[in-house]
């Protein structure tokens, strides 16, 4: 990662000075294309192909005839890229058969979808070419909607420049330093939770958490930063999101970008066509399945195991019983104890540490196999197993 940040910097200057404004986008998208051939050549001749077959899906107005075994060409791409690629989380985990396919295979989705429904305009093919190869939001996100990018011209900004410059230095400082070491200390514990004692499992659920968090945040900050250094805006991904009082509002702060394309082309879809005509009579069984769907999808695109859909139906659950057996109960409850609950500091702080143990202690199911979680949750409390 380093050598790359380093050789993006070192050009940002000859970008400002040497590039016409006229020739700016074309230019970032031959250094993409040029950053992904150096890491695998396959990559830049990988994303040509999907851009292809997205703007034909656009000019051709095929609709879902060509949307359909487009998208199912995606998914085989995708399970095969995982398989080979053994499946790692995190960016720094490496490990990968092709680089960015994960991300690569959303984007594309999102426009083949919207191009089957009519709502992606025109889209030439170098726009989409280089919305789709963005260097810094290939690997890892932010995952930039087509309408946002392509309505952005780099412009020098010394405002812009000096935050990016900034945001690159904290997202080093999070994953380099803050992620490193907190799973310096934390993998070992989970590897063998047998030879540990509650307290240390505790601090290494706590540890593990953070982990993920300041990884997958600072990799978004350097994605950011160095966009902005280049004079282009791309979206945000996390905005705290371990204070918050429901997984809900977690969600909505967690990995946003992915958040915000699991509603839009997942929940809401599956949703509004199992309600009907009928109206809200089967609302909440809408509302199950398609948080069901959604989240298990979302656990099987980190990764094709037992553990990351375990972990997207854990969050399905509390995602649903945020929205309604949660709701139902605060209209039984005593009306004080309800605003006790969501008016005061108190209320506010125990319900976020009831979300945040709940997201903490299911996420170690993205570190550890089933099996593995359940021998930690027996050295935990003390459990003789069966």
């Amino acid at each position: 990662m380093l050598p790359a940040l380093v050789c993006a910097l070192a050009l940002a200057p000859v970008f400002w000075l040497a590039v016409p404004v006229r020739w700016r986008r074309e230019a970032l998208l031959a250094l993409s294309l040029a950053g992904l051939a150096v890491v695998d050549w396959r990559l830049p001749v990988l994303a040509a192909a999907v851009t292809a077959i997205v703007t034909a899906a656009v000019r051709t107005r095929a609709g879902w005839r060509l949307a359909a075994p487009a998208l199912f060409a995606l998914a085989a791409l995708f399970v095969a890229n995982k398989l080979a690629a053994g499946g790692g989380l995190l960016p720094s985990q490496g490990g990968v058969a092709l680089l960015g396919v994960s991300y690569l295979v959303l984007k594309a989705a999102a426009a083949l979808v919207d191009a089957a429904r009519g709502r992606l305009g025109q889209a030439a093919f170098a726009d989409v070419l280089a919305w789709i190869v963005f260097l810094p939001t290939w690997a890892s996100g932010p995952i930039e909607t087509f309408d946002h990018f392509r309505a952005q011209q780099p412009r020098p900004s010394r405002a812009r420049i000096g935050d990016g410059l900034e945001r690159i230095l904290f997202g080093l400082v999070k994953t380099l330093l803050f992620s490193h070491y907190l799973g310096v200390w934390a993998t070992p514990v989970l590897l063998e939770p047998a030879a540990h004692g509650p307290l240390v499992l505790l601090g290494a659920a706590y540890a593990t958490i953070l982990r993920l968090y300041f990884d997958f945040s600072g990799y978004s900050d350097i994605a950011i930063g160095v966009a902005a250094v280049f004079g282009i805006e791309i979206q945000e991904n996390f905005d705290n999101p371990r204070v918050r009082r429901t997984l809900a509002q977690l969600w909505q702060r967690w990995h946003m970008t992915l958040t915000a394309w699991l509603r839009r082309y997942l929940f809401l879809p599956i949703s509004r066509g199992l309600l009907g005509p009928g109206g809200r009579s089967g609302d909440t069984l809408a509302f199950g399945t398609a948080q069901l769907v959604t989240m298990g999808f979302c656990g099987l695109w980190h990764g094709l195991g037992w553990n990351f859909l375990v972990w997207g139906v854990l969050q399905a659950l509390g995602l649903f019983w945020v929205g309604r057996p949660a709701r139902a109960l605060g209209a039984r409850l005593p009306r004080r104890l309800v605003a006790f609950w969501r008016d005061t500091r108190l209320g506010y702080a125990l319900s976020a540490l009831v979300t945040f143990h709940y997201f903490a202690f299911t996420s170690l199911l993205v570190f550890v196999r089933l099996d593995g979680a359940g021998d930690y949750a027996r050295a935990l409390f003390r459990l003789t197993p069966s």
